[in-house]
């Protein structure tokens, strides 16, 4: 028995498309801080002496990410659950992948959101002879979270959510191919880093993080409107 009334699918809706709103915000917020640089994504150590990259702003697009990209999503993954385990024996799996997906996401931000802003402060205050200890700590969280630990292990976690989300769960067709689609290239974000190939790894990156924010007001207004 589906213990979702109406009210809890709207709130879970609401809470979806306000997901993909703070993510679309997040990118928003990283692009001013980056000045509309989209090669400081793929080198974010520039954002050491780029003058307009303000710490203020790097915690935010961190804070913004977390919520957006990750947190606010938990509801809609207990929501889908409740669908999936009527049609499929693997929905524990899935489900599984979705929570370990957002839950490390979102420790990855809150790290950086930490981190960042403090060693852009520190590195912009320190003598020349010791910028390049606090370059070094930047490239090192860099390369832990967002090469480790969000484009090596949570993007295959979030394939298999988002996979089994559209094998099971997503009706209509155009829906069920940009979850498909979003799956994929999760999978290609992560297979491009794990075989040291950065062109297939900023792809399948770049795929994700504009469909995710598209899939989740899609699915925020198909729930607003009973169709999920």
């Amino acid at each position: 028995m589906n213990p979702y009334t109406q009210k809890h699918q709207q709130i879970i809706g609401i809470l979806t498309l306000l997901s993909g709103i703070i993510a679309l915000g997040s990118m928003i917020v990283g692009l001013v801080a980056t000045n509309y640089d989209f090669e400081t994504f793929s080198s974010p150590e520039q954002l050491l002496d780029m003058a307009g990259a303000t710490p203020v702003l790097i915690k935010w697009f961190m804070l913004l990410d977390m919520f957006g990209y990750y947190l606010l999503l938990l509801p809609v993954i207990c929501y889908a659950h409740r669908r999936m385990e009527t049609v499929t024996p693997w929905a524990s799996l899935i489900s599984a992948s979705g929570f370990a997906y957002v839950i490390i996401g979102a420790i990855g931000a809150a790290a950086l959101a930490s981190a960042w802003p403090a060693l852009m402060v520190n590195y912009r205050t320190a003598a020349a002879d010791t910028k390049d200890i606090y370059k070094a700590a930047f490239l090192f969280s860099n390369d832990l979270v967002v090469k480790g630990i969000w484009n090596t292990l949570e993007v295959w976690l979030a394939g298999v959510w988002w996979l089994g989300l559209g094998m099971f769960t997503v009706n209509g067709r155009a829906l069920k191919i940009t979850t498909i689609v979003l799956a994929i290239a999760c999978m290609l974000d992560g297979l491009g880093e794990a075989i040291g190939a950065p062109g297939l790894a900023d792809f399948g990156l770049n795929i994700y993080l504009l469909f995710a924010i598209v899939w989740a007001m899609w699915i925020g207004f198909a729930m607003l409107r009973g169709k999920y």
